[in-house]
């Protein structure tokens, strides 16, 4: 069998490379800064994740330093009743050299002062005026003698645990008198 020949050359069908090199031509220098344009946009872009990573850093390192710094909190609210219990006991009990009180106070005094040395500061605010972010008033009286706004008694001591309030102090303040019982009855003489 006779072989077929061709006359075409075999990379005829081949398509031609563009032979122009880079920087010639009339787009060069248009290509040359819409590159330049979109590296300094990834450039700003890079620098805007590293910055955000950098902030999640530091907010995740706050948060984690918050949990430690905080984490016996729920421990102590939950310590709090009991030295309540131990407040009331000693109340209730007769003053004097009973054994019983002597140890009721030894065993309050201990717990307050390791709760002290924890972080643990009560909150008692006799004869100080009302602060509604430390206290609660649970009745206004209008007590003789007493500034308006002072708190005249403590029911139930606040805590403050290192700067954050743990429990508001329950307070009965003093209210101003009011105008009707000192004013003269005006329709008496009718």
């Amino acid at each position: 069998m006779k072989k077929k020949h061709h006359d075409a050359p075999e990379h005829a069908a081949e398509p031609k490379p563009d032979t122009a090199p880079v920087g010639d031509g009339p787009d060069a220098p248009d290509d040359a800064a819409a590159e330049l344009n979109r590296l300094r946009a990834r450039e700003d872009e890079l620098l805007r994740a590293l910055a955000e990573l950098q902030n999640v850093n530091r907010r995740r390192k706050q948060e984690a330093d918050l949990a430690f710094r905080y984490a016996a909190e729920p421990f102590l609210r939950e310590l709090l009743p009991v030295l309540d219990d131990f407040e009331r006991t000693l109340r209730a009990l007769p003053p004097g050299d009973d054994p019983l009180r002597a140890g009721v106070a030894l065993v309050h005094d201990r717990l307050a002062k390791i709760l002290e040395r924890e972080g643990l500061e009560p909150i008692r605010p006799q004869g100080e005026p009302f602060d509604p972010e430390l206290h609660d008033a649970i009745a206004h009286l209008p007590i003789p003698g007493a500034e308006p706004g002072t708190v005249v008694e403590v029911a139930v001591p606040g805590y403050r645990y290192r700067d954050r309030v743990l429990r508001h102090a329950k307070v009965v303040v003093a209210a101003a008198p009011s105008e009707a019982a000192s004013a003269p009855d005006a329709g008496a003489g009718l």
